[in-house]
């Protein structure tokens, strides 16, 4: 049975980061499997929604790998590595299309009058 190399500081950082895993798979879980009500922070089509949960499962994914590879003494794979790779990506490609789409929406609604763009006001 292994045995947990690490210190209590170590041991508790680990554990938290276990907290996060949880969290951030949980949260995006709920944009993979809802995502015409996804979590606040992402706006879009639900395409868009999916692509954003599935990068925060795969990051909980590779932070609870780290966390059990931290506590045990274990250096984390390539598989671990790859993932990790493939999530940074996928989440900023999926917020940057979500600051496009949120723009998009608000150029067409015509929030302002002179079309979208902010223009100084004089003082007199």
């Amino acid at each position: 049975m292994p045995e947990i190399q690490t210190d209590a500081l170590g041991t508790a950082g680990a554990v938290f980061m276990l907290v996060l895993a949880l969290g951030c798979a949980g949260w995006g879980g709920l944009a993979v499997l809802r995502p015409h009500r996804p979590p606040q922070p992402i706006t879009g089509p639900a395409w868009l929604a999916r692509v954003w949960g599935l990068s925060y499962v795969l990051l909980g994914v590779v932070l609870a790998a780290r966390a059990v590879g931290q506590l045990f003494g274990e250096e984390s794979g390539w598989a671990i590595t790859l993932i990790h790779g493939a999530a940074g990506p996928l989440m900023i490609f999926s917020v940057a299309v979500g600051f496009a789409c949120r723009w998009r929406t608000r150029r067409q609604a015509g929030d302002d009058a002179d079309g979208g763009r902010h223009v100084r006001q004089r003082r007199t």
